[in-house]
């Protein structure tokens, strides 16, 4: 029986330890309240230290790109300072990422067109360009890129591109021979052990006369001794002008022939089909005026207007008096 007491004391004495020493400060504790300690201003590991030590914890929150504030420094925090909150409240707290990155794209097998505005939209640019002959991609496409896709850049940062010059050809190199004149050109091609190719020629006032404006292929392209090179040479606007010779219905007023005033000299750029059609129309009116000339002419012959003249009335007066 006595046992019996002294164990029942026994569990009373642990309870009561357990309850004043454990329970009780758990929950006093956690209904205690704390202010929210200020951390704007500081880094991340001083916010830290000093939210932790306060009896609150520290979250990361989002991320904020502002160049004129140092990298990792606490831009905002929720709750604010000063605020009372229950102990062990989570404080959320916004970093300062330093000035915005923009990551580069991969541009591998894009046009040159294409590639120039997905770096536009990514806040980057276009650097330098090398060419290099290939086989794997067309002309103008890229390679590939000297800054490797997925790294962080500042923004209008310059992305030079390796593109693709199209594929060898051969062990020619095909010159160049804009701003040459023709023979030059000619002479610089044969030299070059290439073929000369088809002449076209373009109007261009602003350049002298057979100027080599273009070519094809460019210069720089790999070619061998088979490949053609077309030339592009500037010549003058002529400009032709037509006098146009108004002709009338009727031959001249005098009566004389047109063969007598004969119309005046072509000039000498005059087209052969003006030439035909104003020799066509000189033609007609020769044959016009040579008409109207015989017409006068038979009205004002002597000989014909006395055969023309109306016989006297004298015999048919004598008629009359005999009838009377």
């Amino acid at each position: 029986m006595l046992k019996k007491i002294l164990i029942f004391v026994a569990a009373l004495l642990v309870l009561f330890f357990i309850t004043n020493n454990v329970i009780m400060p758990l929950y006093v504790k956690h209904a205690d309240t704390v202010k929210v300690p200020k951390v704007i201003g500081l880094n991340f590991i001083e916010a830290k230290d000093i939210i932790e030590n306060g009896g609150l914890e520290i979250i990361q929150g989002e991320m904020k790109y502002d160049e004129s504030i140092p990298i990792g420094q606490i831009m905002d925090q929720n709750p604010p300072a000063d605020e009372t909150v229950k102990y062990g409240r989570r404080i959320y707290v916004t970093i300062c990422g330093g000035e915005q990155l923009s990551e580069v794209p991969n541009l591998k097998g894009k046009s040159i067109r294409d590639a120039k505005f997905t770096l536009e939209q990514r806040g980057l640019k276009l650097g330098e360009t090398v060419r290099k002959n290939t086989n794997e991609f067309p002309a103008d496409f890229v390679v590939s890129q000297v800054i490797q896709p997925g790294s962080k850049l500042k923004k209008n940062s310059p992305i030079d591109l390796i593109l693709s010059d199209g594929p060898t050809i051969g062990d020619l190199i095909v010159p160049n021979t804009v701003s040459k004149n023709l023979d030059e050109a000619k002479k610089i091609i044969t030299d070059s052990k290439l073929k000369l190719g088809k002449i076209t020629y373009q109007t261009n006032n602003e350049l002298p006369p057979g100027q080599i404006i273009d070519q094809y292929p460019k210069s720089g392209k790999s070619a061998n001794e088979n490949t053609t090179v077309d030339l592009f040479v500037a010549r003058k606007k002529v400009i032709i002008q037509q006098e146009v010779e108004e002709v009338p219905d009727g031959g001249n007023n005098d009566g004389n022939s047109d063969e007598s005033n004969p119309p005046p000299n072509k000039k000498e750029n005059s087209k052969e089909n003006s030439a035909d059609d104003n020799t066509a129309t000189k033609d007609k009116t020769n044959k016009k005026t040579e008409q109207s000339s015989d017409k006068k002419t038979d009205q004002s012959s002597p000989t014909n207007n006395e055969d023309n003249k109306p016989k006297s009335n004298t015999p048919k007066k004598a008629e009359e008096q005999d009838g009377k």
